[in-house]
């Protein structure tokens, strides 16, 4: 190769390596300006007045109630009872049996989705040591207290303060489970409250018993 288009190829490249040089520095500054826009508009949204954010939570609170049909169920129960109460109206003893299997095949639907998921986790804890121990002190320290103090508010004393507080300190049902999955709000506490909340309920109740039996 002569020098004289040794020259030239070196320009060339030179020429090529500013040239990238130049292209990269601008998709940076492109970059580092999209970051920054980004970020504004994180700052922005996080500084959204405190009312429209519970105006938002609240209408996506009732989009998901009004579709859920346990709220139609719950309502459909409710205004039953008050009529049926008021009028003293039986009812039949075919829709009772066939609201008790539904209820029944529920329940046992919701058990086989509890075990399900249980089995879907990584851990037998779920949600962590930590996370469980105060779940079950919120469930058998916390529920009988507050049973306890609303109980004595209200006026109960005797054998009824008794039964409120042992009554408070059972394990919790497998609906809440069924709500936090559907809105996936904490599923996997709920979910461990639940199976071993099951396991400590007998030995916890039974020294409820006696402890208040003694009083």
């Amino acid at each position: 190769m002569r020098p004289a288009e040794r020259v030239t190829s070196f320009k060339a490249e030179t020429a090529q390596d500013a040239l990238a040089k130049v292209e990269s520095g601008s998709t940076t500054m492109e970059q580092q300006q999209q970051q920054h826009k980004e970020k504004k508009d994180g700052r922005g949204q996080q500084t959204a007045p405190a009312g429209v954010m519970a105006r938002l939570i609240l209408t996506m609170v009732w989009r998901r109630l009004i579709r859920n049909p346990n709220t139609y169920a719950s309502l459909v129960g409710l205004v039953w009872s008050l009529v049926a109460f008021r009028f003293h109206i039986s009812m039949p003893v075919i829709l009772r049996n066939s609201i008790t299997i539904l209820s029944d095949a529920g329940l046992g639907m919701a058990m086989f989705s509890l075990g399900l998921f249980m089995a879907m986790q990584p851990k037998i804890i779920a949600c962590g040591a930590s996370a469980a121990s105060v779940s079950m002190a919120i469930r058998f320290l916390g529920g009988p207290a507050a049973m306890a103090a609303a109980s004595a508010a209200v006026g109960l004393r005797g054998t009824l303060l008794r039964i409120a507080i042992v009554q408070a300190a059972l394990p919790q049902g497998i609906v809440p489970f069924v709500f936090a999955k559907e809105y996936n709000l904490h599923a996997t506490i709920i979910c461990t409250g639940v199976i071993f909340g099951m396991l400590v309920a007998l030995p916890i109740t039974l020294l409820y018993y006696i402890i208040l039996g003694l009083l």
